[in-house]
């Protein structure tokens, strides 16, 4: 049991060695993406109330 533990202690211990090395890498990666799906959503959301508005059935 306890090499499991120290087995899953050091692949933690490197994956998170390897994310430090990346710097802000991941960071804006992320907030890139999240950026762009935004945008994304709030564009779809636009032509369904315009759709909407269209066919009278907006709430």
């Amino acid at each position: 049991m306890q090499q499991i533990s120290f087995a899953i202690g050091h692949f933690l211990e490197d994956t998170f060695g390897i994310l430090v090395a990346m710097g802000w890498m991941p960071v804006t990666g992320i907030s890139i993406l999240l950026t762009f799906g935004l945008v994304y959503w709030l564009n779809l959301q636009g032509n369904y109330n315009r759709k909407a508005e269209k066919d009278n059935t907006l709430i």
